[in-house]
């Protein structure tokens, strides 16, 4: 059996890192409502984050809540967006 056999009986490759969680809160959810379509966190980056489950700074699975944290695909609680 060749190594080129090998790699198409390997699972495939789940991407780690996904959009961000639909339950992710920030202020600048609410604060930037002028209706350019743009992300509010390309502007601004020091935000303070809950989860719309909990409404607090940990998700259901006792992590923190952050911009990068809530992208983990591997999270019990993620839902993508």
């Amino acid at each position: 059996m060749s190594s080129a056999d090998a790699d198409t009986n390997d699972p495939p490759v789940v991407d780690p890192v996904g959009p961000p969680c639909r339950h992710l809160r920030h202020k600048g959810m609410y604060v930037y409502t002028d209706g350019s379509g743009g992300d509010p966190n390309e502007d601004y980056d020091s935000h303070m984050y809950w989860c719309l489950k909990t409404a607090k700074g940990f998700g259901p699975d006792d992590d923190v809540v952050g911009a990068e944290d809530c992208r983990r695909t591997e999270r019990s609680c993620y839902q993508p967006s």
